[in-house]
């Protein structure tokens, strides 16, 4: 007898969001295997009748041309096992667990693992978010890469733009783009849908500027009543040391120890760019410094790697993820009337601006740019970075006194 294919919804298990798997029932020669399509759904979304998803789901359309490629797939496999007299219920679902590598989340996975064994924790992070967000748009965890092209991804940066800025939106692309190369790569699609013309990604505004504290405001936060080993103390120390230092990141902040202060200067690679920096301390940063002598942190100077064993601080992985969390506390968050770590140090402050730690290097650049006059060469070596091109992204506006100087020098 010919395989027959069924789906059906597994409503007997569901998961913490009340979703369904949608299985494919394979049969033949009344002996059945079950294949996970990788659709989720909420049983009101699913028509067992017609074996389809409702209209009531906002990506039905989608969804159902998923359902009707594996069902051709899967007569496409019975036909060729038939015709090679290997057919079998298992041997069809081998066959299609085969197929199903061109999902576009698979490959994903695949290339997480490439940034995770290369170690580069930052990439591998920002790269997981953004798949995430597909994921939450597509509502399943099984998206052929043939069915992204530039109306899925017009479609989908709508849907980004709701709730994120242009400047997030395109880091977030960038990371797809690498899903989508290696897709290209695999020869699984004949071209990165993100290069046609029929597909135009956000632009950052013009005029945008990076947030940045005024030297003032800079001041405030310093000179803050904080109780001294608590989150809050620690998170403002953190941003005042980052802007005293040049606008250290804070991944630098989080592993700086007492060896990378000698003899009144601070030295040190920073683990981005792997640029060595010597600068000397002043006298904002020794304060902050000193404040920290009497804690006993494992040989750094700020809490937040101490507990770590020595085998664990050789772990980069695991450091990378330690930082993260701990970024996510130092900078806070304002939700559910609750308001942490820089984000209620600038509310204590009356600064109405959205601060984090990379506001303090910016803050740094445009001081020392705009009040201090230094030129953007030199702000570039203090700054660590390898292009003046990447500090003139720091540096979007230019207040009236360093125009009114520039004009002055001119005429």
């Amino acid at each position: 007898m010919p395989a027959t294919f069924h789906f059906y919804l597994r409503e007997e298990r569901p998961n913490k969001r009340g979703l369904c798997p949608v299985y494919l029932r394979i049969t033949h020669n009344r002996k059945l295997k079950y294949l996970n399509t990788g659709i989720k759904l909420t049983p009101s979304d699913w028509n067992p009748a017609k074996e389809q998803v409702r209209k009531s789901h906002r990506t039905y359309n989608k969804l159902n041309q998923e359902l009707d490629i594996i069902r051709e797939n899967a007569s496409s496999a019975y036909r060729e096992l038939n015709r090679e007299k290997r057919a079998s219920a298992d041997a069809i679902k081998k066959r299609l667990e085969y197929a199903s590598k061109d999902n576009f989340f698979t490959l994903a996975d695949e290339y997480l693992e490439t940034l995770d064994s290369a170690g580069k924790f930052w990439n591998w992070k920002q790269t997981k978010v953004a798949i995430q967000k597909i994921r939450d748009y597509h509502k399943s965890d099984h998206l052929p890469v043939n069915l992204i092209d530039a109306d899925f991804l017009t479609k989908f940066q709508g849907y980004l733009l709701k709730k994120n800025k242009p400047s997030t939106i395109l880091k977030n692309f960038g990371n797809i783009k690498n899903v989508l190369n290696l897709a290209v790569r695999k020869h699984l699609l004949p071209a990165n849908p993100m290069n046609s013309d029929d597909f135009t990604l956000v632009k950052n505004k013009a005029g945008d500027s990076k947030t940045k504290l005024s030297l003032k405001q800079i001041g405030t936060i310093e000179n803050m009543k904080l109780k001294p080993g608590s989150n809050l103390w620690h998170a403002r120390n953190a941003f005042i040391l980052s802007f005293y230092f040049c606008g250290m990141r804070f991944g630098d902040v989080a592993e700086l120890r007492w060896d990378n202060v000698k003899n009144g200067r601070l030295e040190y690679d920073m683990n981005k760019t792997g640029t060595s920096i010597s600068i000397p301390i002043k006298d904002g940063a020794r304060k902050i410094l000193d404040a920290y002598k009497e804690y006993d942190n494992n040989g750094y100077v700020f809490p937040f790697l101490s507990d770590l064993s020595d085998k664990e601080q050789e772990n980069p992985r695991l450091v990378r993820k330690r930082i993260s969390s701990w970024n996510a506390v130092v900078n806070g968050q304002d939700s559910d009337g609750k308001t942490t770590g820089l984000k209620a140090i600038a509310k204590k402050a009356n600064i109405d601006e959205d601060i984090s730690m990379h506001v303090a290097r910016h803050s740094f650049a445009q001081y020392g740019v705009n009040d201090k006059e230094i030129p953007p060469y030199k702000m570039m070596m203090l700054l660590g970075h390898k292009s003046v091109k990447t500090t003139m992204q720091y540096l979007k506006s230019l207040d009236l006194k360093t125009v009114d100087n520039v004009m002055d020098e001119i005429f």
